[in-house]
Formats: C-alpha cells, sequence, structure tokens
C-alpha cells in the first residue's frame, strides 16, 4: 500500500538504450534545433540539471554527446565536438548498422 511506485517507462526507457555510454543519432526534428547530417556520437554525460518527472525519477530530458565527426546545426552554428541534446532528438545505433558508418 505504502510500497515505492515503479516509475513510469519514457520514450528512451521503452527502447532501453539511452544512457552514458550509449552510441546515438542525432535526428532531424524539424524545427530550429536540427543538425547537419544529423551526426553520430557517444553519450558522456547528463545533459546538465535538466531533469524531468515526479520526486526521485530523475528522467534526464537531455543528454551530452562527444561527436565522432565535428557536427554542425542547420544555422550554421559550429563545429561541436561535444553538445548538450535534448533526448526527443537521439535514436540509439548499433555499432554494426549501417546508419552509424565506421564504427
Amino acid at each position: 500500500m505504502f510500497g515505492r511506485r515503479r516509475p513510469r517507462p519514457t520514450p528512451a526507457d521503452q527502447t532501453g538504450s539511452l544512457g552514458i555510454g550509449a552510441l546515438v543519432q542525432v535526428v532531424d526534428s524539424g524545427r530550429d534545433d536540427a543538425w547537419i547530417d544529423e551526426p553520430i556520437g557517444l553519450i558522456v554525460a547528463p545533459g546538465g540539471q535538466q531533469l524531468a518527472g515526479y520526486a526521485g525519477a530523475g528522467v534526464p530530458v537531455a543528454w551530452t554527446v562527444a561527436f565522432d565527426e565535428p557536427a554542425y546545426t542547420k544555422d550554421g552554428r559550429g563545429p561541436y565536438e561535444r553538445a548538450t541534446v535534448p533526448s526527443r532528438l537521439l535514436v540509439a545505433v548499433e555499432p554494426d548498422d549501417p546508419a552509424a558508418p565506421g564504427v
């Protein structure tokens, strides 16, 4: 009755693949925060102090991604070696995935 509630799964939890050490691709959002050529990188840290959910859940809404090549945004900013990227723009890729050339 007064036990701990289980956290609800978020889209990142449903794939079970976003977290430190995950290989990810930044996908086009169709918004101003879009990246050129959907760069690939490695999650190296949570994205600052941005957390969502209820108390104790600690679900990151952004991750710090280290890119394998310099990355640029569509509005011309860059090059970035690392960037804080919203979780909604990240898709996990497998190392042998054709979307991850050279990995």
